[in-house]
């Protein structure tokens, strides 16, 4: 096996939610001690690194490397069950405290997004309309009356930028008077790009409504799209962009039918309650300027607290308390008045969704489902892995203070604080004129002057071309420069940012050895982990001897989707 990478240990057990578990048609990728990795295990926690690669191969010494770590994952999840860790309490509560969210993946997997997955016919059809690029001006409304208004001010020769400046609620009407620019197919909600993929340029689209209102839209021109390239390059992307819209469509009508099938019924007498016992602790001149979407939580005794706001049909109820608490999270601008029943219910829902989700998956079955109790099993042994490398390895040699004595005075580069030098600077495109200038510049008051008017450096000339004390990681071309120039002159030109660059050297301070107390502790932590490292290392070596693993190769490139890695011929064909 390849040299392994001991922090991916921690990486997969962090993302141990996300890990699918095998099928019973997959591949097996490796075999470790008897159990079977295989290739969908692997592919739905590789697919959630969303790496890039230059190469195949590339990638493919990148999945490799993940195998191989996976391995070690393994291997510590078979010691742990020799240890007995499975049987611990602590494992008991981890589980109990995550089961809702490993419910609800197994809910989202099978309604959602096995429904949002991209057609090739879906996606050829993107493809296709990503031919042109469109520039439109749009007016956006709040009422169908006004945008019909609007249409037939616009009909009857009016102009429809400054109707947007006038009217549109689109909050960068003021700013653009509605213009939106050029854009391609996918900037846009379905409706809205809908209409103007339908329309030619000049023509004005009727008022048609979308979830942000009522929009009148004006298509202003239509050109090539330079930036299509040839589909097979594009396919992945566009199937994210597919797979995206149709997965939010997917949720909204999801969402839409969670709430007709669990309705809400606020308790208005505990609303009344509330907005009377505001009434009563604050005179009329205070309580004009109070929001009337909130209350503070800590004004009421317990029994006012245990007061019931919502009925959730079949998912039980929130309290007063529940409410304001989870409020507090929530902007004050979404906060509904308490006197809005109807808003106040869909904000009990945005709270509570979770629960009514968990619901609905048990009623749904989804609690014994294979993958969701699979899932479970291996995020339980994901974490019992966690607890044997962090707990159970032996051989872990505790460092004392010689050790971190003798450390400090081996690696004083570690502690020491870089050289620094304050300079100014002029950064100029044209050698010969930083030459001169560096000739012809006698004061700091003139090298100052001068930068306000010339220097090239992004953000620097309201600074007089300040850099600051600088230190050679950030400017090495002039920080090697400058601690040759004496303080008071001018050094350079020195080349840097494929520019000439002229400083002033105002100051120097010298590198400085950091006291040994105020990094004993840091120095204690870094020899622990050290220890800790070869401890692990020791004990993967000693289990890979005793336990059996192969690997199919094969089965790993298999993994790899070779469409990503097209060649100019492959283009051509």
């Amino acid at each position: 096996m390849k040299k392994y990478a001991i922090g991916l240990v921690l990486v997969i057990l962090t993302m141990s939610a996300f890990i699918g578990c095998g099928k019973s048609d997959d591949k097996v990728i490796a075999d470790i001690g008897g159990y079977k990795l295989t290739t969908s295990e692997f592919n739905d926690y590789f697919s959630r690194t969303r790496l890039t690669f230059p190469t195949a191969q590339d990638e493919f010494n990148k999945r490799r490397e993940v195998l191989d770590t996976m391995i070690i994952t393994r291997l510590l999840v078979q010691a742990a069950y020799e240890k007995g860790i499975d049987k611990m309490d602590e494992i008991d509560r981890i589980i109990l405290a995550n089961k809702d969210r490993f419910l609800l993946d197994a809910l989202y997997q099978s309604l959602i997004a096995e429904q949002a997955k991209a057609t090739d016919v879906e996606l050829q059809d993107f493809y296709n309309r990503l031919e042109l690029k469109y520039r439109a001006s749009h007016i956006l409304v709040a009422d169908k009356d006004t945008a019909q208004m609007l249409f037939d001010k616009i009909l009857a020769g009016e102009n429809l930028e400054q109707l947007a400046f006038d009217y549109s609620i689109d909050p960068q009407a003021k700013r653009n008077k509605g213009d939106l620019g050029y854009f391609v197919w996918g900037s846009m909600i379905d409706e809205f790009q809908e209409t103007v993929y339908q329309m030619d340029p000049g023509e004005i689209a009727p008022p048609f409504k979308t979830k942000f209102g009522y929009h009148i839209v004006k298509l202003v021109d239509k050109l090539p799209n330079e930036n299509r390239a040839p589909f097979i390059s594009m396919k992945e992307n566009i199937r994210s962009q597919v797979t995206q819209r149709k997965t939010m469509a997917i949720l909204e009508d999801f969402y839409a039918n969670l709430k007709i099938k669990y309705p809400i019924t606020i308790d208005t007498s505990t609303c009344d309650y509330l907005v009377h016992k505001r009434e009563q602790m604050y005179p009329p001149q205070v309580l004009k300027t109070l929001p009337k979407n909130d209350f503070d939580v800590t004004q009421l005794d317990r029994n006012e607290k245990e007061l019931i706001l919502a009925t959730i049909k079949d998912g039980g109820q929130m309290t007063l308390n529940e409410y304001l608490t989870q409020l507090q999270n929530v902007p004050a601008q979404f906060r509904p008045n308490l006197d809005d029943y109807d808003s106040l219910a869909t904000m009990v829902f945005e709270l509570k969704k979770m629960d009514i989700l968990s619901i609905e998956a048990v009623r749904q079955g989804f609690d014994n489902e294979e993958n969701y109790l699979a899932q479970l099993k291996l995020f339980k042994e994901l974490n019992m892995a966690g607890i044997m490398r962090n707990d159970s390895i032996p051989g872990v040699i505790t460092p004392d203070e010689n050790m971190a004595r003798t450390y400090y005075e081996e690696n004083s580069d570690e502690f020491t604080n870089p050289a620094q030098i304050h300079v100014y600077e002029i950064l100029l495109s044209d050698e010969i004129k930083a030459r001169k200038l560096a000739k012809s510049i006698r004061s700091l008051k003139a090298f100052k002057e001068k930068a306000m008017d010339l220097t090239e450096r992004a953000g620097k000339r309201s600074s007089s071309g300040d850099l600051g004390y600088i230190t050679r990681q950030w400017y090495p071309e002039i920080f090697d420069l400058a601690k040759k120039t004496d303080l008071g002159a001018i050094g350079g030109p020195v080349v840097s940012q494929r520019k000439y660059s002229i400083f002033y050297v105002i100051d120097k301070i010298e590198p400085e050895l950091k006291d040994y107390l105020g990094v004993k502790r840091g120095i204690l932590e870094k020899l622990t982990k050290q220890q800790e490292n070869i401890a692990f290392e020791k004990w993967v070596n000693e289990r890979l001897q005793s336990t059996k693993v192969d690997i199919d190769e094969d089965a790993l490139w298999a993994t790899i989707n070779m469409d990503l890695y097209v060649t100019p011929d492959s283009l051509n064909q």
